[in-house]
């Protein structure tokens, strides 16, 4: 892929990530008690507020001003004025003389310095695209765990709701003497402990809302801390992995850069070699010496006999070997991570589809098949609290491998270096 493409891809990504930007200021005018967050103005706000990518957008800024100077001339002509008063036996005369000079660069040393330069400035911008990827798939992964862990606040609440209304029904039937003591006691105390996991719940809740928070940029001291708002997707099933691994290393932004790294070091090698040969320095000049004019010219060459740069050269090669196998290196370490995170998202997904395909049916459907069985009298406390325990571990269980899936799916794609490496779907209703 040469420069040009590369710069338009990073373009059109930079494109895409502008896009959402107009969700953040309409998401920052809204009352702090009103923000639900979406995905893409949660991106949007990460991207622009992130001190990372900053750093990064600096550092390309910095090459971009190495680029200038490499493009710039860096010898400036020089003039020389000079006069002396002569006497002699026939009287005195002034002397005086005029001369500019001007270095000129030998062996194309201007084009390798800009082609080094610019190498640079695609590495840079390389990198610049990996830390928005990276800052991209941190806030994704944060803004699912906030919309599972608001799924599982909402059944932990089902269920306490339950408790409530399984400890009341025991007392009507305890006053109206068809019920026992023992009974509404152990009604009571699942309904403690269902409260406790509703209070469990809610913490969890709010804290991956703060780190929601932490990961958009807002501060600790902003509240209400944002509430995610969306539909929790499913991960999907038809994915390989050699497509994947063959992706990941022809087009992750920090395995360019390394390349543009190693292209930046060959062609310094060409720029020491080229630093080993003497510039010219031509001059004109012209004035008057014991009262004649003088009118000349002059070229001066140095003799490489001591310096023929040859250190430089040694370096810059060495600098190339380095960068070559700090490359080899990068790119056996993504074909494993690659490998290793299909692994765990394939075993993750598995797990999420098997729990998904056996709690079978909507939390409401099974709730009211309960109360209804319940309040018919076909089955007593012992039952319901069994059902109820199946029920609800069932279903957090699967919100829990759900979870683990989407968050192994985030870390594939980070791996791979793209976020559009496997298609999505809505889950079926879990709670």
């Amino acid at each position: 892929m040469d420069s040009a493409t590369r710069r338009r891809m990073a373009a059109v990504i930079t494109f895409a990530f502008a896009l959402a930007a107009p969700s953040v200021a309409a998401q920052e005018d809204r009352p702090p008690s009103e923000r639900r967050w979406t995905l893409d103005a949660a991106l949007a706000a990460a991207l622009e507020r992130s001190p990372e990518i900053a750093a990064a957008a600096a550092a390309v800024e910095e090459a971009r001003a190495r680029l200038t100077t490499a493009r710039t001339y860096p010898h400036n002509p020089e003039i020389e004025l000079e006069g002396a008063e002569r006497s002699g036996p026939d009287g005195s005369d002034t002397d005086r003389s005029l001369a500019i000079s001007q270095e000129i660069e030998t062996a194309g040393r201007r084009a390798k310095r800009t082609a080094v330069a610019r190498s640079a400035l695609e590495a840079a911008e390389a990198r610049l695209n990996r830390r928005r990827l990276e800052v991209t798939s941190a806030v994704t992964r944060v803004f699912t765990e906030a919309l599972l862990a608001g799924e599982l606040r909402e059944l932990a609440a089902s269920e306490a709701e339950l408790m409530r209304e399984m400890v009341e029904l025991e007392e009507r039937r305890l006053e109206a003497g068809a019920g026992t003591q023992l009974a509404l006691n152990v009604a009571r105390a699942a309904a403690g402990l269902a409260s406790r996991r509703l209070h469990e719940s809610t913490a969890d809740w709010l804290e991956a809302r703060a780190r929601l928070a932490e990961a958009i940029g807002i501060p600790a001291i902003e509240a209400p801390q944002p509430e995610a708002a969306g539909a929790v997707p499913a991960p999907a099933s038809d994915a390989s992995l050699e497509p994947l691994i063959a992706r990941a290393l022809a087009g992750r932004w920090d395995l360019r850069a390394l390349r543009d790294e190693v292209e930046s070091a060959r062609r310094q090698v060409a720029l020491e070699r080229a630093l080993g040969r003497p510039n010219l320095r031509v001059a004109a000049f012209s004035g008057r010496e014991e009262g004649a004019d003088v009118v000349g010219a002059a070229v001066t060459v140095p003799i490489p006999l001591f310096d023929r740069n040859r250190g430089g050269v040694a370096e810059a090669s060495a600098a190339v070997d380095r960068a070559a196998a700090e490359l080899a290196a990068a790119e056996l370490a993504v074909g494993r991570e690659v490998a290793v995170v299909f692994a765990h998202y394939q075993a993750a997904a598995a797990a999420y589809r098997d729990l998904r395909d056996l709690v079978v049916g909507t939390l409401e459907e099974s709730l009211d098949l309960l109360r209804r069985a319940l309040e018919a009298g076909k089955i007593g406390t012992t039952e319901v609290l069994l059902l109820r325990r199946e029920l609800f571990d069932a279903r957090r269980e699967a919100l829990g491998a759900l979870g683990e899936a989407l968050v192994a799916r985030t870390e594939l794609e980070l791996a791979v270096g793209s976020p559009d490496v496997l298609p999505v779907s809505t889950p079926g209703d879990v709670r």
